[in-house]
């Protein structure tokens, strides 16, 4: 009897255990992304990233949140999210005094248009929902010069109606609104990129949406990888690093540094330590940066921890013809089980944790590999056929399940001058968790990994812009 009592009481311990509510840790644990190694700990984020389109409006998260000018916030692949006296709203990423993008990677966007910004409805009117809609119906269209480029319907069914208004029949007028938060009115009308007739773009206040032809499908650019790259200064298409050269944001983020600031006069209110640092445990702290009089370079940690994993990069031509097929191999082994393999090319010699220039061709961009997780080594091979002629140094580095990384090793790369087909422009990928996502159709320009066998690797999909 004592015994079935005893058992009784660890069935009701155990059952309490069950349905009793989830701690901030286990829901952080299950608001995690593998595809890009972030997650969302705040629950507010979570509840505005589930009921306002998730990831397919939004993206993925490649930030943990952290202090930016005052205010708590986490960027997205295509967001970021910014707390404001409890409530959670979008940054106006595009505003011009943090990224006023017109060209990145080889594309080129519309300009805001005076013009159009004059005939938007005026807030306030009596129908001012019902004078959005018509707005951006008539500036945003579905077809525009023959082309289903779905603007207006991307607009109107941002928001899921049956997450957000789970079991009702929501007010249209409030539909129309909650989908005016996530874009805000157009600011350009339609046009194509000068380089690519297959890319058409039209800003908005909060985004900018990007009809690709040959898939085809309509998606927002990826203007939150591309203020994270500013700030990192990693993967940084050269034309943007030339149009944010003299910006706040820009090579900010420096690992050792107090605060992890590079200008910290520049950001005032703002902490950035291990803000782009994957996971969510305690993040490395390396040794201070040495600075350099005069110089403008991203610090650069010195020295890995004594169990930090390794990793191997080889081509198996390194010197070629544009258009040529190459294999890029890269190899991790170490103490712990790997979480992740890396590589980035730069032109040169150029280190790559330093500001440098980075490859322009799509075919060399940045690229990241999610290993099983439960093995010591992993192994991927990436097939790309670059084009543009040039030296080139191909890096690569390996991380482990606590975020602890390799030292940078690098592989040198020459193209030989010749014709150069017009590449597609393209964005390099940034890692990000549960579940798996639908796949992305892979788009021209993009590596296509390879998983080298007897090594354990998983996949993770391309992104696109």
């Amino acid at each position: 009897m004592k015994r079935a009592m005893i058992l009784c009481a660890f069935l009701l311990v155990a059952l309490v255990a069950a349905v009793g509510p989830r701690s901030r840790e286990t829901e952080a644990q299950a608001n995690c992304f593998p595809e890009t190694g972030f997650c969302v700990t705040n629950p507010a984020f979570m509840e505005y990233f589930r009921i306002r389109g998730g990831v397919r409006i939004m993206g993925y998260p490649i930030s943990r949140s952290f202090a930016l000018e005052g205010f708590e916030v986490q960027f997205f692949q295509r967001v970021i999210l910014q707390l404001q006296s409890g409530q959670v709203s979008r940054l106006n990423v595009l505003d011009p005094n943090i990224m006023p993008m017109t060209r990145a990677n080889q594309s080129i966007f519309p300009a805001p248009d005076p013009t159009l910004a004059a005939q938007a409805p005026q807030v306030g009117a009596p129908d001012y929902p019902r004078q959005v809609v018509q707005f951006v119906h008539r500036v945003a269209p579905d077809i525009w010069n023959g082309q289903q480029v779905g603007f207006f319907n991307l607009f109107n069914t941002t928001v899921p109606i049956a997450i957000a208004f789970p079991g009702q029949t929501p007010n249209p007028d409030l539909v129309t609104l909650l989908n005016l938060e996530i874009w805000g009115l157009p600011t350009s009308n339609p046009a194509p990129d000068p380089g690519n007739g297959g890319f058409i773009y039209q800003r908005f206040q909060r985004g900018i949406m990007h009809f690709r032809a040959e898939v085809p499908v309509t998606e927002g650019i990826l203007v939150g990888e591309y203020l994270k790259a500013v700030m990192t200064y990693r993967a940084l298409p050269p034309d943007l690093a030339e149009d944010m050269a003299s910006s706040r944001y820009r090579a900010q983020y420096s690992p050792g540094s107090p605060g992890w600031l590079a200008r910290p006069a520049d950001l005032p209110s703002t902490d950035l330590n291990g803000a782009f640092e994957p996971g969510t445990g305690s993040v490395n702290q390396p040794p201070p940066p040495t600075a350099t009089p005069g110089a403008t370079l991203t610090p650069t940690p010195t020295g890995t921890p004594n169990n930090a994993p390794t990793a191997t990069i080889q081509v198996d031509d390194d010197t070629i013809d544009p258009g040529q097929s190459i294999s890029v191999t890269v190899i991790g082994r170490g103490t712990n089980n790997l979480l992740l393999l890396q590589w980035q090319t730069v032109l040169g010699d150029e280190n790559p944790d330093e500001e440098r220039s980075p490859a322009t061709d799509p075919q060399l961009a940045a690229q990241n590999f999610y290993c099983d997780q439960e093995r010591n080594d992993c192994a991927n091979i990436w097939t790309v056929a670059p084009t543009t002629p040039g030296r080139y140094t191909l890096w690569a580095r390996a991380y482990d399940m606590a975020s602890v990384p390799s030292e940078w090793t690098g592989t040198p790369l020459r193209i030989r001058a010749g014709n150069t087909p017009t590449a597609t422009p393209t964005i390099a990928a940034t890692p990000t968790a549960t579940g798996t996502p639908a796949a992305t159709p892979t788009p021209t320009g993009t590596a296509t990994p390879t998983t080298v066998a007897g090594l354990a690797a998983t996949t993770t999909p391309t992104r696109t812009r």
